[in-house]
Order: structure tokens, then sequence, then C-alpha cells
């Protein structure tokens, strides 16, 4: 019936399939100096590593807490008429974690608390209705964590459950979906890197978050894993998530890590989604890739790439490419990000476009300030914003971070 949709979910129960032809991977060994259980703690926890810029504090081993907290302020300043000129926001995110019941070889029960916000800080930005939304871009929001001019809201509460020696994981409860697939570290965080929504995560999958949700997580050896994820996504941030309607989706993850003499990731994410529109449930499948590679401490490339088969459902292909670069003299904390992507979103009869192509270039750079401030300014330039063709956005902001 839906040769796409067999498909994929042939190719998600490959992902969960593949654990079976594994080597041997004992409980408590250590290879090649990676230990059971270390790809999904890096994929879970949030706490910096130590020669991240922004590491403060090492996790509380006693009781079990690990903690982030993001709080910035961003100006804007944009061209057209569609939006306002000069915006002035305060963003807030913040990530607790923490332990519930111990297991030293298992890796034990935890709870997931995520907040964010954000707010305007005058009465013009506070006045607009999720302007960078509906006007900027239709794939690309100019920033990803501005949700409205006076919202808070909570991605994820749930519950983390390790077993199998810590190379297993069953996560439950309101999911951020974000939090754990389409992790591209160089392109996975709006307050210290790139802000734009089509760098942040891929436009192809749309990953929901603050709807009720499960994912369970494999680590097959010490350079792969796999994780297969259910989410409902039809509610709204505020609504009630359970009457959200039969709106779904089912994505999938298989990644490869350490590869290239330990210096690239490979995540690959085949998806099924069914949606109601108009009253009646219709389906959607398609396939995304990313790729991430440090061929030196200075440079990190990246590069995202996804199709779907239903171009009215969702964007229906995207490419985006970029890097980071650092160790610039006197300043080995500060980097400059360079990004590029090309669009291709929704084409719905009710909502008729000039063109099909959206492109997005972004600049920004990050300088440390000290361990924990720092300053970013962004540059943005969106052609065929909304793929309307009318006129071009060109974008200006800058964002001061505190973080601990």
């Amino acid at each position: 019936m839906y040769k796409h949709t067999r498909i994929i979910t042939t190719a998600m129960a490959g992902l969960m399939a593949s654990a079976a032809f594994a080597q041997d991977y004992t409980p408590g060994a250590i290879l090649d100096g990676f230990p059971p259980g270390a790809i999904l703690e890096d994929i879970n926890m949030y706490t910096p590593e130590d020669e991240d810029p922004a590491y403060k504090v090492t996790a509380n081993e006693k009781y079990g807490t690990q903690w982030l907290v993001d709080v910035a302020y961003s100006y804007w300043h944009t061209n057209g008429a569609a939006y306002n000129n000069h915006n002035n926001y305060m963003l807030l995110h913040t990530i607790l974690t923490q332990r519930i019941l111990e297991n030293e070889r298992h890796g034990g029960t935890w709870l997931r608390f995520e907040l964010s916000g954000s707010w305007g800080l005058d009465g013009r930005s506070a006045a607009a209705d999720k302007q960078f939304t509906d006007s900027v871009g239709e794939t690309s929001w100019m920033h990803a964590d501005i949700y409205g001019p006076h919202d808070a809201v909570i991605p994820e509460l749930s519950l983390m459950q390790y077993f199998n020696g810590k190379r297993a994981c069953v996560i439950a409860g309101l999911v951020n979906m974000t939090n754990y697939f389409d992790c591209v570290s160089p392109a996975n965080d709006s307050f210290t890197s790139f802000t734009n929504n089509a760098f942040v995560n891929s436009t192809v999958l749309a990953l929901p978050d603050a709807n009720l949700g499960a994912l369970v997580q494999y680590e097959i050896d010490e350079e792969s894993y796999a994780m297969l994820g259910f989410s409902r996504e039809a509610c709204t941030y505020g609504d009630n998530p359970f009457q959200s309607g039969s709106s779904y989706m089912i994505v999938g993850e298989y990644g490869l890590k350490h590869i290239l003499d330990g210096d690239a990731t490979v995540r690959i994410n085949p998806f099924f989604r069914q949606v109601k529109d108009a009253g009646k449930n219709r389906y959607n499948t398609g396939l995304a890739a990313s790729i991430e590679y440090t061929p030196c401490d200075e440079l990190t490339l990246f590069a995202r790439s996804g199709f779907s088969a239903k171009q009215d459902l969702g964007a229906a292909f995207d490419f985006s490419c970029g890097a980071t670069i650092s160790g610039i003299p006197g300043r080995e904390d500060d980097f400059v990000g360079l990004a590029f992507g090309a669009f291709k979103g929704t084409n719905h009869a009710d909502e008729p476009t000039t063109h099909n192509r959206e492109y997005v270039f972004e600049a920004m750079y990050s300088l440390q300030l000290n361990d924990y401030w720092k300053l970013a300014p962004h540059f943005q330039y969106i052609k065929n914003p909304a793929y309307s063709g009318e006129s071009d956005a060109v974008i200006m902001g800058i964002q001061a971070i505190f973080s601990f």
C-alpha cells in the first residue's frame, strides 16, 4: 500500500536487530579506552567535558546530580516590513538530570527535567507573536529557541532507566526528541553556536518535543549504537499532552562514533509519521543523515541531508553544511562558525509559494569572556524567506550568554 512506509519500517527494525550481530562486548570491560555505556552517557548526560570552555563543575557523584543552565540576552535587527526591525529578548534554557535510584553496575534510574523560555524585553518585542516562526522562514526560523515573546515551556519531563551494564536505556514520559536524535555537536545548541533553526536540527525530521513519547537505546559496541523512538506530536506548548490527537512519529538512529581514527561520527535517521490533516490520517516517511568530522583540534566540519516522501506534510529535502574554527592566537577558547543550507519545504495547496527553495547562510563568532560569560554576534542571510521570493532577509544579532 505504502511502498515508502514498508522500506522505512524495515530500516528502523534493522537498527535494533543489528545488535544481534555485534561482537562480544562484555559489561565492565574497557575496549580501546571506551568503557561500556560511554556512548549512551555521552548522548544522555549534559555536564560539559573537562576540555570544554563551558565546563564549570563535575557531576555531583554523591547525589547523582547533573545540571546545565544557559541565560542569554539576545538583540536582533532584521530588514523587511513583515516583522519588527529591532527585537530584544531574554532566553532561558536549563536541564536537570537527577539520579533517584542508584545501581553502580547498571546505571540506575534518573529523572530528567528541562525548562526553556523566551520573553520580549520591550513593548514592541513583547507584542509580537512568534514573528520569527511565521515571517522570516518556513523551514528556518532565525532563532531555534525563541518560542514567542512571553513563553515558558517544559520540553521534557521524563524517567531514564539504564540496564544491561549501562549498555541499554529506556526513556519515557514527556520527551524532547531533539535531545537524543540528530545531535550534531557543532550545530545543536542555539545558545553557544548557530542560532538558525535550520542548523540546530534537521528540518526534514522535524523532531517533536513536549509530547508523550518513549525511546530505547542500545550500545552495540564501542563504536556503534542504535535508538528507536515513538512520540505523539500534535501537542503545542501549554496544551494537555494526553489530548494531543492521533498524530505521531516513529524515528530511529544508527550511529557510528570514533571512526576515521576516532575523529568522525555518522548518524542515519529513518522515520515514519502519521499526521491528522483535515480530519484524515495521512502518512509520511523519510530518511535523514549527518556526519561530523574533526580533522584537527582547531577545525570541526559537519553536514546534514534528508528527504521525505510527502512534500506537503513537511520539508521535502534539506542539505546543510558548515564548520567551526578555533585556535585563534591568544583566543584559544573562541571559535568562528560558518554554515550554509538549501531547503525544499512545504508546498501545500492552501499555502501557495513563489519559490520552492529557501537558502540560508549564517556566520557567527563565539567570544569567551571568562568561565561563565561569552558574547556571540551572528549574521544571517536568507534567500526566498518563507519561499516568497519577494525580498531577501538580512538578520544581524548578538547574544550575551551566561552559562553555569
